[in-house]
């Protein structure tokens, strides 16, 4: 079962450029029941891959392609697909009042990586206070109910902008996503291709129309 953001922040420029992050960030997210799922993110050359819990596989992005490879490790098999621009209830909503989203200059310290807070809305029209840095790189999660169900994101993460990557995010006062650590390291170029030997596997094409008598 495959369960599992993004906003241009304009900071001031650091004194020494650094070079485009490539490395791992540990996730915690925590559900509406308190339940607690850890996940590690990959990123690579502006790709990432969100290894989903307890070993079922992975979902890797490509933007310069747009593609999305989700990769299912009990069945050896993957699944590609069109990595679309992220759309979600609460955009809808937020554009439908002319709301926006709002930054509150609040800036702080999380896992090593200055962030700046802003405010979201969320599917179920709450609002979202999230810090995000820009150190990173853009960030995406999307989330299906299943290997066969197209992913989505979270109404919080798509009313964000391409370049701020989340560190911290909470309603009122519960912080449901936090990242716990971040480590600046090289990966291999084939984590975010497709495994060697695994089969690719096509959704079969839904039929059109009213069944024929």
């Amino acid at each position: 079962m495959i369960r599992a953001t993004i906003f241009l922040v304009a900071f001031a420029a650091p004194l020494v450029a650094q070079s485009p992050f490539e490395g791992s960030v540990t996730l915690k997210m925590v559900g509406g029941r308190g339940e607690v799922r850890n996940i590690a993110y990959l990123i690579q050359g502006g790709k990432t891959r969100i290894e989903l819990p307890g070993g079922q596989g992975a979902m890797i992005m490509d933007p310069g392609s747009k593609t999305m490879l989700m990769i299912m490790t009990a069945q050896k098999m993957y699944m590609e697909m069109e990595m679309k621009p992220p759309v979600g209830l609460a955009k809808k909503k937020a554009a439908a009042s002319g709301g926006t989203v709002l930054r509150t200059g609040k800036m702080e310290t999380i896992a090593g990586y200055r962030c700046e807070h802003i405010e979201t809305t969320d599917d179920d029209g709450a609002v979202v206070d999230a810090c995000l840095s820009t150190e990173l790189g853009g960030f995406r999660m999307p989330m299906a109910s299943g290997p066969m169900s197209p992913p989505k994101e979270p109404g919080w993460a798509s009313d964000l902008g391409p370049n701020g990557f989340p560190l911290k995010a909470q309603k009122g006062d519960k912080v449901f996503f936090e990242v716990t650590a971040i480590e600046r390291k090289s990966l291999a170029p084939a984590l975010f291709e497709a495994p060697s030997g695994f089969k690719k596997f096509a959704m079969p094409a839904m039929p059109k129309g009213p069944p024929q008598r």
